[in-house]
Formats: C-alpha cells, sequence, structure tokens
C-alpha cells in the first residue's frame, strides 16, 4: 500500500508509520540544506492523540520555500499549519510550541499555540517547530588593509569568512581565501545570499559588487567614495547587464556605521558593526533580495505576468485560502470546486464535500467576517 493509500483509507489511524518515510530521508536532508547552507525548520511530533496517522517522534523537515519533508500524519490541515508556522519561525528565528486539536481551547496554555484541527481524523498533535539558521557567510572582497583587518575581527563572530584577493593573503585568520575575482566562481565558492564587503580600493569592486547582486546578498557594503561609488555601480551594471539605478539600491556605501573612524583597524570595526545589523535583519529566511534581477529573471517574470486565469480563481502558482477551515493551500495540488463561475480551493476532500454540499453558509461567513 503507498503512502496515498494510507492517507486515504485511515489504516495509520492507529500511528503505524508510512514505509516510504524514514529519519534516514529527513536526516539526509537536513545535511544537505546545511551543506549548501539553506536555512530550514525542524518539525517533531511530542505529543498525539488517536486517531492520528503519526506518532510521537516523527519529523519532517519544512524548507525556506516552504515545502514539507518527511512524515507528521496524512491530516493536510496540519501539514498547512506546520508549514505556515515553519515560515514564522524561519522569519522571526523563535521555536515554537504548537498544537492542533478540533477543539483548540482545550489544549491551550501557556507557551503553546493552538490551532483547529478541522480534518476527518480528528486527533491531537502538538509540534516542536525548530528554525535551524545556518551559520551566515561572510564574503570580503580585497586584500586592502580594510579588508584584512575586517576578516581578523570578524573571526570573532559565528560567520563563515570567504575573502576574495587574487594574489592571495596570509593576513586574514583563519579565513577562506578564493584568488579568482570572476562573478560566477566568486558565487560559486560562497553561496547564496552572503553578507558581502567590498573594499579592493578600486581593484577589482565591480566584480565583487556583480557577485553579490548574483549571489542574492542582503548586504553589500562597498568602501569607496561617492565619485569611485558610482563608477563601480556603472560597471557591475554592465556585468550584469541591469540597470545601474538597480544595483545601486543593492549597495551601502560608504559602508560603516558613522563614526570617526580614520584607520584600517578603525573603519573594519565600523563596517563590523553594520554587518552585525545587516545579519540580524536578514534574519533565517536568507535576508531581504537585493531586488536585481537579470535578463533571465525578468524574461521569467514576464512570462508568468502573461498567464491569464479564470475571474476569481486563484492562479496556480498563487496560494488560496480554503473558505471551510481558513487554511493556505496551494491551488495546483489542493482539491478544487466550482461554484457561480468561481473556483474554490480546499486542504483536503472533506472540506470540498462540506462547502459543495452548502456553498452558501461557508461564503456568508467570509462575507460577514470581512
Amino acid at each position: 500500500m503507498t503512502r496515498n493509500e494510507n492517507d486515504q483509507t485511515g489504516a495509520n489511524d492507529e500511528g503505524a508509520r508510512p514505509v516510504d518515510v524514514t529519519d534516514g530521508d529527513v536526516a539526509e536532508l537536513e545535511a544537505q540544506l546545511t551543506a549548501r547552507g539553506e536555512t530550514y525548520a525542524r518539525v517533531t511530533i511530542v505529543r498525539r492523540e488517536p486517531p492520528v496517522s503519526a506518532n510521537v517522534g516523527d519529523r519532517a523537515v519544512v524548507t525556506a520555500d516552504g515545502e514539507l519533508h518527511g512524515w507528521i500524519g496524512g491530516a493536510a490541515c496540519a501539514q498547512t499549519t506546520a508549514i505556515s508556522e515553519s515560515a514564522a519561525a524561519i522569519e522571526d528565528g523563535e521555536p515554537r510550541l504548537v498544537g492542533i486539536a478540533p477543539d483548540p481551547e482545550e489544549i491551550a496554555r501557556p507557551g503553546l499555540e493552538a490551532f483547529p484541527m478541522h480534518c476527518h481524523s480528528e486527533g491531537v498533535l502538538e509540534l516542536f517547530i525548530e528554525p535551524v539558521n545556518t551559520t551566515p557567510d561572510l564574503l570580503i572582497v580585497g586584500d586592502s588593509p580594510v579588508a584584512r583587518s575586517l576578516a581578523r575581527l570578524a573571526a570573532e563572530l559565528a560567520v563563515d569568512v570567504t575573502v576574495v584577493a587574487p594574489d592571495g593573503s596570509d593576513d586574514v585568520g583563519d579565513a577562506a581565501v578564493v584568488t579568482e575575482t570572476d562573478p560566477d566562481a566568486i558565487v560559486d565558492a560562497v553561496g547564496h545570499a552572503p553578507l558581502v564587503v567590498v573594499a579592493s580600493m578600486g581593484k577589482y569592486d565591480a566584480r565583487g559588487v556583480a557577485a553579490g547582486v548574483r549571489a542574492d546578498a542582503p548586504y553589500i557594503g562597498l568602501v569607496a567614495s561617492d565619485t569611485r561609488s558610482s563608477e563601480v555601480v556603472e560597471r557591475a551594471a554592465g556585468v550584469l547587464d541591469v540597470d545601474p539605478e538597480a544595483v545601486r539600491e543593492a549597495v551601502t556605501n560608504p559602508a560603516g556605521v558613522d563614526i570617526a573612524a580614520y584607520t584600517p583597524a578603525e573603519i573594519a570595526a565600523s563596517i563590523l558593526a553594520q554587518v552585525v545589523d545587516a545579519r540580524s535583519t536578514a534574519g533565517g529566511s536568507g535576508g531581504r533580495s537585493s531586488g536585481v534581477s537579470t535578463t533571465a529573471d525578468t524574461a521569467e517574470t514576464a512570462a508568468s505576468d502573461d498567464e491569464m486565469t479564470t475571474e476569481g480563481s486563484a492562479s496556480p502558482d498563487e496560494l488560496a485560502t480554503d473558505p471551510v477551515c481558513g487554511m493556505t493551500v496551494e491551488p495546483a495540488s489542493a482539491p478544487a470546486v466550482e461554484h457561480d463561475g468561481t473556483t474554490y480551493y480546499f486542504c483536503c476532500e472533506g472540506c470540498a464535500d462540506s462547502f459543495q454540499n452548502d456553498p452558501a453558509s461557508y461564503l456568508d461567513a467570509a462575507e460577514g467576517s470581512v
């Protein structure tokens, strides 16, 4: 029997675990996400009351893009709650204890946030959701005195430091050194969404900025005068083939907090303070996007904008709200019901059937809550 068949027949209601989901699978995925430097949330069942198709200790991983991998039972509303609360945990960096029950008030207590169980299993689940924030990367582009001082000072922070220095450098502490200045090579070396400080003093600043933009860095600090900053932005935009204004908005110049800093070490200290602030602002979700789209990104966005949808229906790429239970669902994979020319989407067949039997009651309730 497949997992889907188990979900539909209720064969797991006594706590049996589907054979195709193992702790090994989840552990392997966690290792892969950590190796790629991606943030995720770990979801573990800490309490259950039957009938639910999961056991205490069952766990899953929710990635930053909202995909759930693993097993926390087959109830669609439980999975939806786990995904939405995992997204919140990734965003604010705080773990949470979540309860899901037919009557949330029965399990509500300090330290636990209770949600309704609308699915037919009517069991109770309590989930511990823990954001796993991998160590952020700090990319320092340059082998200037400021860059070397910054690399040494940053060793005291919980960051992985990489320095771009074509001639190598032995004065950057334990930082990794990349000798290539090609933006793609830099991105390959450091990965997605690093914090970036560009301080090559004009030697290859534009390539460093371009690498930061291409890596979707939440912070790109540039050590340069206003005049040279404009030149760097123009050259970086040329490398990326994008609007210079978009690059300019992604760059912080001058890098560092406004203090009386004159020596390389003092300037590095002021930059480090800004890096710390940017790291906390970026949070576990990978940070603010640079907002710069490459030519390929723009073409993809334009294609998606051309997709037409039926009036009153959600695009398959957008999320919809189940009018019966209020859960957020993905239209592409959700049960759907057509009513008066509008398509409505549901977390499970049970909600779809309830709506189809009496759509007016749910639509009237929704209008009354607005």
